[in-house]
Protein backbone atom coordinates (compact mmCIF):
# COMPACT_ATOMS: atom_id res chain seq x y z
CA UNK A 1 0.00 0.00 0.00
CA UNK A 2 1.55 3.48 -0.92
CA UNK A 3 1.78 6.03 1.71
CA UNK A 4 -0.98 8.11 -0.10
CA UNK A 5 -3.44 5.41 -0.34
CA UNK A 6 -2.42 4.82 3.46
CA UNK A 7 -3.35 8.21 4.36
CA UNK A 8 -6.52 8.31 2.69
CA UNK A 9 -7.51 5.23 4.41
CA UNK A 10 -6.94 6.71 7.72
CA UNK A 11 -8.87 9.60 6.99
CA UNK A 12 -11.93 7.56 6.41
CA UNK A 13 -11.70 5.55 9.82
CA UNK A 14 -13.58 7.23 12.45
CA UNK A 15 -12.30 8.78 15.10
CA UNK A 16 -12.66 7.91 18.69
CA UNK A 17 -12.79 10.64 21.25
CA UNK A 18 -12.82 9.86 25.14
CA UNK A 19 -16.26 10.99 25.88
CA UNK A 20 -18.16 8.42 23.52
CA UNK A 21 -16.18 5.97 24.93
CA UNK A 22 -18.47 3.41 27.06
CA UNK A 23 -16.79 2.02 30.31
CA UNK A 24 -17.62 -1.19 31.80
CA UNK A 25 -20.17 -1.61 34.68
CA UNK A 26 -18.21 -1.35 38.01
CA UNK A 27 -20.05 -4.52 40.06
CA UNK A 28 -19.56 -6.85 43.00
CA UNK A 29 -18.35 -10.24 41.85
CA UNK A 30 -21.03 -13.53 43.83
CA UNK A 31 -18.14 -13.61 46.40
CA UNK A 32 -17.66 -9.91 47.08
CA UNK A 33 -21.73 -9.40 47.48
CA UNK A 34 -21.50 -12.98 50.04
CA UNK A 35 -19.04 -11.31 51.88
CA UNK A 36 -21.16 -7.53 51.75
CA UNK A 37 -24.29 -9.52 53.44
CA UNK A 38 -22.36 -11.52 55.67
CA UNK A 39 -21.07 -8.37 57.44
CA UNK A 40 -24.38 -7.43 58.94
CA UNK A 41 -25.18 -8.75 62.55
CA UNK A 42 -28.74 -9.91 62.31
CA UNK A 43 -29.39 -10.38 65.72
CA UNK A 44 -29.87 -6.71 66.15
CA UNK A 45 -32.48 -4.80 64.73
CA UNK A 46 -29.98 -2.33 62.95
CA UNK A 47 -28.64 -5.30 61.11
CA UNK A 48 -31.69 -6.64 60.82
CA UNK A 49 -33.11 -3.89 58.97
CA UNK A 50 -29.69 -2.57 56.58
CA UNK A 51 -29.64 -6.28 56.05
CA UNK A 52 -33.18 -6.38 54.92
CA UNK A 53 -32.40 -3.15 52.79
CA UNK A 54 -29.16 -4.38 51.20
CA UNK A 55 -31.55 -7.69 49.74
CA UNK A 56 -34.15 -5.34 48.25
CA UNK A 57 -31.30 -3.20 46.37
CA UNK A 58 -28.81 -6.35 45.55
CA UNK A 59 -31.62 -9.02 44.50
CA UNK A 60 -34.45 -6.65 42.96
CA UNK A 61 -32.28 -3.81 41.95
CA UNK A 62 -33.73 -1.18 43.29
CA UNK A 63 -32.77 2.52 42.75
CA UNK A 64 -31.77 4.43 46.23
CA UNK A 65 -34.94 6.50 46.20
CA UNK A 66 -37.30 3.51 45.01
CA UNK A 67 -35.94 2.02 48.58
CA UNK A 68 -36.54 5.25 50.51
CA UNK A 69 -40.16 5.43 49.17
CA UNK A 70 -41.13 2.12 49.85
CA UNK A 71 -44.03 2.28 51.99
CA UNK A 72 -45.68 -1.23 53.82
CA UNK A 73 -48.57 -1.04 51.66
CA UNK A 74 -46.27 -1.72 48.72
CA UNK A 75 -45.73 -5.23 49.98
CA UNK A 76 -48.06 -7.79 48.90
CA UNK A 77 -47.04 -10.87 51.35
CA UNK A 78 -49.91 -12.84 49.97
CA UNK A 79 -49.18 -12.56 46.52
CA UNK A 80 -45.55 -12.21 46.70
CA UNK A 81 -45.24 -8.92 45.18
CA UNK A 82 -43.44 -5.66 45.93
CA UNK A 83 -44.97 -2.44 44.05
CA UNK A 84 -42.72 0.43 43.04
CA UNK A 85 -44.95 3.53 42.86
CA UNK A 86 -44.52 5.08 39.99
CA UNK A 87 -42.69 8.70 40.51
CA UNK A 88 -42.91 11.43 37.68
CA UNK A 89 -41.88 10.20 34.03
CA UNK A 90 -41.93 6.20 34.91
CA UNK A 91 -44.27 3.36 34.75
CA UNK A 92 -45.30 1.93 37.75
CA UNK A 93 -43.77 -1.78 38.54
CA UNK A 94 -44.27 -4.75 40.23
CA UNK A 95 -41.46 -7.03 41.10
CA UNK A 96 -41.84 -10.60 42.52
CA UNK A 97 -40.61 -10.69 45.74
CA UNK A 98 -37.79 -13.52 46.43
CA UNK A 99 -38.24 -15.75 49.85
CA UNK A 100 -34.80 -14.24 50.68
CA UNK A 101 -35.93 -10.83 50.59
CA UNK A 102 -39.07 -11.35 52.08
CA UNK A 103 -37.71 -13.13 55.02
CA UNK A 104 -35.20 -10.63 55.57
CA UNK A 105 -38.00 -7.84 55.67
CA UNK A 106 -40.27 -10.07 57.85
CA UNK A 107 -37.94 -10.17 60.50
CA UNK A 108 -36.56 -6.27 60.54
CA UNK A 109 -40.21 -5.97 60.59
CA UNK A 110 -41.21 -8.29 63.90
CA UNK A 111 -37.85 -6.63 65.40
CA UNK A 112 -38.98 -3.18 64.77
CA UNK A 113 -42.61 -2.86 63.81
CA UNK A 114 -44.04 0.61 62.88
CA UNK A 115 -44.95 3.16 65.60
CA UNK A 116 -46.51 6.16 64.78
CA UNK A 117 -48.27 7.13 61.76
CA UNK A 118 -45.44 6.35 59.10
CA UNK A 119 -45.87 3.92 56.46
CA UNK A 120 -42.35 4.05 55.10
CA UNK A 121 -40.58 0.34 55.00
CA UNK A 122 -37.34 1.82 55.66
CA UNK A 123 -37.01 3.53 59.05
CA UNK A 124 -34.33 4.77 62.09
CA UNK A 125 -34.81 2.12 64.31
CA UNK A 126 -35.28 4.72 67.12
CA UNK A 127 -37.00 8.03 65.77
CA UNK A 128 -38.71 6.10 63.42
CA UNK A 129 -38.30 9.29 60.73
CA UNK A 130 -38.17 8.27 56.99
CA UNK A 131 -34.87 7.23 55.94
CA UNK A 132 -33.71 9.36 53.11
CA UNK A 133 -32.14 8.49 49.66
CA UNK A 134 -28.82 9.59 50.73
CA UNK A 135 -28.37 8.30 53.85
CA UNK A 136 -29.71 4.14 52.81
CA UNK A 137 -26.87 4.98 50.26
CA UNK A 138 -24.57 5.55 53.58
CA UNK A 139 -25.42 2.73 55.25
CA UNK A 140 -24.94 0.56 52.26
CA UNK A 141 -20.81 1.88 51.86
CA UNK A 142 -20.93 1.56 55.70
CA UNK A 143 -21.46 -2.05 55.22
CA UNK A 144 -19.34 -2.29 52.24
CA UNK A 145 -16.27 -0.70 54.18
CA UNK A 146 -16.65 -3.45 56.93
CA UNK A 147 -16.23 -6.28 54.11
CA UNK A 148 -12.87 -4.92 53.10
CA UNK A 149 -14.53 -3.69 49.60
CA UNK A 150 -13.57 0.04 49.69
CA UNK A 151 -14.01 3.50 51.55
CA UNK A 152 -17.42 4.26 52.88
CA UNK A 153 -19.57 6.65 50.43
CA UNK A 154 -23.40 6.39 48.81
CA UNK A 155 -22.98 2.68 47.36
CA UNK A 156 -25.98 2.07 46.77
CA UNK A 157 -26.17 2.05 43.33
CA UNK A 158 -23.22 -0.30 42.80
CA UNK A 159 -25.35 -2.77 44.22
CA UNK A 160 -28.09 -2.23 41.75
CA UNK A 161 -25.45 -2.57 39.13
CA UNK A 162 -24.14 -5.88 40.59
CA UNK A 163 -27.70 -7.03 40.29
CA UNK A 164 -28.47 -6.36 36.18
CA UNK A 165 -24.85 -7.41 35.78
CA UNK A 166 -25.25 -10.94 37.13
CA UNK A 167 -28.80 -11.22 35.69
CA UNK A 168 -27.08 -10.72 32.20
CA UNK A 169 -24.37 -12.64 33.02
CA UNK A 170 -26.49 -15.61 33.83
CA UNK A 171 -28.21 -15.42 30.53
CA UNK A 172 -30.94 -13.02 30.93
CA UNK A 173 -31.98 -10.87 28.20
CA UNK A 174 -31.39 -7.21 28.06
CA UNK A 175 -35.16 -6.61 27.58
CA UNK A 176 -36.20 -8.21 30.67
CA UNK A 177 -33.60 -6.62 32.67
CA UNK A 178 -34.34 -3.16 31.43
CA UNK A 179 -37.95 -4.17 32.66
CA UNK A 180 -36.55 -5.33 35.80
CA UNK A 181 -35.02 -1.83 36.41
CA UNK A 182 -37.54 0.13 34.97
CA UNK A 183 -35.52 1.90 32.20
CA UNK A 184 -37.48 3.71 29.76
CA UNK A 185 -35.34 2.94 27.23
CA UNK A 186 -32.89 -0.06 25.86
CA UNK A 187 -30.10 1.92 25.02
CA UNK A 188 -29.88 2.56 28.99
CA UNK A 189 -29.30 -1.00 29.39
CA UNK A 190 -27.13 -1.68 26.86
CA UNK A 191 -23.71 -1.06 28.52
CA UNK A 192 -24.73 -4.33 30.49
CA UNK A 193 -24.34 -6.41 26.98
CA UNK A 194 -20.35 -6.10 27.68
CA UNK A 195 -20.30 -7.71 30.54
CA UNK A 196 -21.90 -11.30 29.15
CA UNK A 197 -18.69 -12.77 28.70
CA UNK A 198 -20.00 -16.07 27.03
CA UNK A 199 -21.96 -14.44 24.83
CA UNK A 200 -19.13 -12.52 23.76
CA UNK A 201 -16.89 -15.40 23.57
CA UNK A 202 -19.69 -17.53 20.97
CA UNK A 203 -19.86 -14.47 18.69
CA UNK A 204 -16.16 -13.72 18.43
CA UNK A 205 -14.83 -16.20 15.22
CA UNK A 206 -11.04 -16.98 14.50
CA UNK A 207 -9.65 -14.56 12.03
CA UNK A 208 -9.62 -16.91 8.75
CA UNK A 209 -6.69 -18.78 8.76
CA UNK A 210 -6.34 -18.95 11.95
CA UNK A 211 -7.20 -22.72 12.98
CA UNK A 212 -4.26 -23.68 10.59
CA UNK A 213 -1.39 -22.42 12.31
Amino acid sequence: MTGRHAQDLSAALPSISGHQREELPIYLSHQQLKELLRVFDRRTRLGKRDYALALCLARLGLRAGEAARLSLDDLDWRQGWLRLAAPKGRRERHLPLPGEVGQALAAYLRSAPPKGTTRRLFRTVRSQRAMSPSWLSQRVGLAMARAGLGAPGKRAHLLRRTFATHLVQQGASLKAVADLLGHASLNTTQVYAKVNLPMLRAVAQPWPGEGRR
